[in-house]
């Protein structure tokens, strides 16, 4: 680039520059919004698998709720007994 060469400064106001000014600003715009776009559509994306994900654990969660929290079932799977569990005698009370 010359010394006596100006590089171009916008000054925000698009009728004031020549055509082909004008019509490089309109393509940088319109390429800047194709990207915001692209960006937008893959964390849509992203987001629309992470929904499907979660929908597949509460998935898993509720059809294995009833399982897990049912009192009224006749096993005697607590945590009270077995290994580890300490017996306690009524008779020492």
């Amino acid at each position: 680039m010359d010394k006596n060469e100006k590089q171009f400064q916008c000054s925000g106001d698009c009728l004031k520059c020549l055509a082909v000014q004008r019509q490089y600003c309109a393509s940088q715009h319109a390429y800047n919004s194709m990207r915001m776009v692209q960006k937008m559509q893959e964390t849509l994306d992203a987001m629309f698998d992470e929904i499907d994900e979660l929908k597949d654990k509460i998935a898993s969660i509720q059809d294995n709720e009833a399982l897990v929290f049912n009192p009224n079932t006749d096993e005697d799977d607590t945590a009270q007994e077995g290994d580890g569990a300490k017996k306690i005698d009524s008779q020492k009370q």
